[in-house]
């Protein structure tokens, strides 16, 4: 058990220091180390504002099953599929037109055509001046 909490340790500090450098170059206003270190997830996307993969954890690839760099330039909407709700896609349109941290859920599929709910924490990234420039989803497994 010990090695294994070392290993989750190991990989937040990894993922901190990748959103830390995104952080520095795009002057995000917001606490990276708090809010990966205080919430439970299993994997991380960073998308620009214009909802394009920029960036996904280790944990992504385990959850879901795609590679990082498959992930990369796609929009989330690719790991949607049948049971996927109308309701809830617009529920996330809506909540992120409010420019606020938002949880929702999702039914998302994984790269072998899986469906899982997926609850969401999603965070805008800002600068200085309040421009919306990056999301940040961390992203879980629920039972369905």
């Amino acid at each position: 058990m010990f090695l294994v909490n070392q290993a989750k340790h190991f990989n937040k500090q990894q993922e901190i220091e990748v959103l830390n450098t995104y952080k520095k170059e795009f002057g995000w206003v917001f606490n990276i180390e708090e809010l990966i270190t205080n919430n439970d997830f299993e994997a991380i996307i960073l998308t620009n504002k214009q909802q394009q993969i920029e960036w996904v954890n280790k944990g992504f690839t385990k959850m879901i099953g795609y590679p990082a760099n498959y992930a990369e330039g796609k929009h989330p909407s690719f790991l949607q599929g049948k049971n996927t709700t109308q309701a809830s896609l617009e529920s996330i349109r809506a909540n992120l037109a409010k420019g606020r941290p938002f949880k929702t859920s999702i039914i998302n599929y994984k790269k072998n055509g899986d469906a899982y709910n997926c609850h969401l924490d999603i965070y805008p990234l800002k600068d200085r001046n309040n421009n919306l420039l990056h999301l940040l989803a961390l992203e879980k497994r629920i039972k369905m």
